[in-house]
């Protein structure tokens, strides 16, 4: 958001293209719309699959840049279809470290009385979405923070990059220590 309001302020020509898998979890894309009307352009795998960004070249001036972040598959698709030159990325890493293997675990939603279970295979994240709650979230790599929860009760094992304020856990790839996390949700 910040970009594109400077770009705008400064006079340039400017879009944005916002892509996430489902408006529900793409944090911001009402207020962008709000403010940058018909320069922001919300793109969801949800409805369109993943972007083409062949398509999204086509029209650019021979001056345009072209500025990414997100996740390591899209920005790979973004660089075969973008001239080098043109082409800004930032790119989420997060730092390689050694845990636990998986074990399945319980998330209790303190606000709703629900209890979601998590299987070894899939993220917190992942399962709070299959059981109707529409956490935002960005990267998927521990690495935006988008997907930040509160935990009243349990021990999280955080294995996200930032490191999560105390209380709470980027439930897109922390797990838990203990057998069942109690979050405000």
């Amino acid at each position: 958001m910040p970009m594109l309001a400077a770009a705008v302020r400064a006079g340039a020509v400017a879009r944005l293209v916002y892509v996430g898998r489902s408006v529900a979890t793409m944090p911001f894309a009402d207020e962008l719309r709000t403010v940058h009307g018909d320069r922001v352009r919300i793109y969801t795998s949800e409805e369109h699959g993943r972007p083409d960004f062949a398509a999204l070249a086509t029209g650019l001036g021979p001056r345009a840049l072209v500025y990414c972040c997100g996740p390591a598959a899209m920005l790979d698709a973004a660089e075969a279809a973008f001239a080098a030159q043109r082409l800004h990325l930032e790119r989420f890493r997060p730092a390689i470290k050694e845990f636990a293997p998986n074990t399945p675990f319980e998330v209790h939603c303190v606000r709703s009385g629900q209890t979601v279970p998590v299987d070894a295979d899939e993220s917190v994240l992942d399962a709070l979405h299959h059981a109707g709650y529409p956490v935002p979230s960005g990267c998927r790599e521990g690495v935006c923070g988008s997907c930040e929860i509160t935990v009243v009760e349990g021990e999280p094992e955080h294995r996200d990059d930032v490191g999560a304020p105390p209380g709470r856990m980027y439930c897109c790839v922390s797990r838990a220590l203990s057998s069942r996390l109690v979050v405000d949700l």
